[in-house]
């Protein structure tokens, strides 16, 4: 009887999956093209309680994700009534927490979504749409200024 080999590979929850600043997955350098994918891994989007890194998470396994800005992103929003409901790339619809609004250097919004558990960037569309939105309003208390973003 032979010994067991190991692994031809050591065991690690490292990965090479990346988040670009526009929100769009990489894995080993190359765009994640599949559109059914990217939503997928984006819906796994979570945050490892003893690291405070990001991870992707399913029912079956969790590994480390490299974010190169915030994990989410608001690809659109919409008035629904008083809210602003902003589209984000996980393929979800979530009304904007106007008190997790902040603006970081460049003028770029962000906010916290998933019940404040990660930050998400407002692209342009839902930007304007936010500006928009926020019109005669009074304006909320924003924070402005460099590590407005959480874990950015």
């Amino acid at each position: 009887m032979s010994e067991p080999q190991p692994p031809p590979f050591p065991f690690t929850r490292e990965t090479t999956i990346r988040i670009d600043e526009h929100g769009a997955f990489h894995h080993d350098g190359q765009p994640v093209t599949h559109p059914g994918l990217a939503r997928a891994f984006a819906s796994w989007l979570d945050v490892d309680p003893e690291s405070g890194r990001y991870i992707l998470k399913n029912s079956i396994n969790w590994a480390f994700v490299t974010v190169d800005d915030a994990p989410l992103v608001a690809r659109a929003a919409r008035a629904e009534g008083d809210d602003l409901v902003l589209e984000l790339s996980d393929g979800s619809s979530e009304k904007l927490d106007v008190a997790s609004l902040r603006v970081e250097p460049g003028d770029v919004p962000y906010c916290d979504v998933r019940g404040g558990k990660l930050p998400a960037k407002l692209l342009p569309g839902a930007a304007f749409a936010l500006f928009e939105w926020l019109g005669d309003r009074e304006a909320p208390r924003v924070a402005r200024g460099e590590g407005a973003r959480r874990r950015g």
